[in-house]
């Protein structure tokens, strides 16, 4: 008796229900396996980084700042393009000679980046959200904010006027942007850019993975994620490059997400950058209030190597 009552030690009701609650039939299937009917296999649970949406699983990650469920009439769907229709697309908002992959080289880059992580337990469901995307030749590294305001936002507002003749597109920080733009470290942004620093690069891009998350909860989640794969969260240079290619998509109307460019700040660490659409129009601006989750706001996610 002695031997039992030290194997009970510290089990009480609240820790004997949930385990008789965890057999399929509760009451029933613990008794039949105490009748020698069934039996118990213990299986490691599998903690998935991402849903079966694609959306990222703050407590998989270990978040502990502010996030709140997203709110699904804030969507964007990305459409699928072929690499060649959207290699045309990007091209035809940037400025000639603008260095981009050849189309054979983005799909065989893209087929493989794709081959290697999708079957992937942990990170795998980041392809239900992502689209491919080609980022051009490019160095930021220098000057990104002098790179946001002469090649990307003017490529952005080419590809929303196209789709959008009767709206205006405004750069809020027009003319701010120059000298004032830093790559907050250990978010897989700086890679990213380094890479493009080199080559054009292929890479799948999800707009809206962490919907619902604080810019400090995104920046936390990029700690684990970049231990898996060659993630990078999202800036402005990237996110305006994705703009161009599917600004139809991206900035349909006011119902699609905030996107938020959380692996950049301007001018200081408590402040950062944005892409907005409003009524009859879209925008770029800065972004406050890091710490506050809010349910129509997102940043993006690339995977790139």
């Amino acid at each position: 008796m002695g031997n039992v009552l030290e194997k009970l030690k510290g089990w009480d009701a609240s820790k004997i229900l949930p385990l008789i609650e965890a057999f399929p039939g509760e009451k029933e299937g613990a008794e039949a396996v105490l009748r020698g009917e069934k039996r118990i296999i213990l299986e490691d649970i599998i903690r998935k980084f991402f849903d079966h949406t694609g959306r990222a699983i703050p407590s998989h990650l270990g978040i502990t700042a502010k996030v709140c469920d997203e709110n699904r009439d804030f969507h964007a769907e990305l459409p699928e393009l072929s690499c060649t229709e959207i290699r045309e697309q990007v091209a035809s908002f940037f400025s000639k000679g603008t260095e981009f992959a050849e189309t054979g080289r983005f799909e065989d880059e893209t087929a493989a980046l794709k081959e290697k992580y999708f079957d992937h337990e942990l990170i795998g469901n980041f392809f239900q959200r992502a689209q491919r995307i080609i980022f051009p030749k490019h160095d930021a590294r220098k000057n990104y904010g002098a790179s946001l305001q002469g090649l990307i936002l003017p490529a952005v507002e080419r590809a929303y006027k196209k789709s959008f003749p009767e709206r205006k597109f405004t750069n809020y920080r027009d003319g701010n942007l120059t000298g004032n733009v830093k790559i907050i470290p250990k978010t897989g942004h700086e890679d990213l850019v380094s890479l493009m620093a080199e080559k054009s690069v292929s890479a799948w891009y999800s707009p809206n993975p962490f919907q619902g998350f604080s810019i400090f909860a995104q920046r936390e989640a990029m700690k684990v994620l970049t231990q898996y794969g060659w993630f990078a969260l999202a800036g402005g240079i990237d996110t305006g490059i994705v703009m161009a290619t599917y600004a139809g998509a991206m900035a349909r109307d006011f119902h699609t997400p905030v996107y938020t460019c959380g692996s950049i700040s301007w001018r200081s660490a408590g402040c950062s950058l944005g892409f907005g659409a409003h009524g009859g129009g879209f925008g770029f601006a800065h972004t406050g209030r890091l710490s506050d989750a809010f349910d129509g706001y997102s940043g993006g996610l690339v995977l790139f190597r």
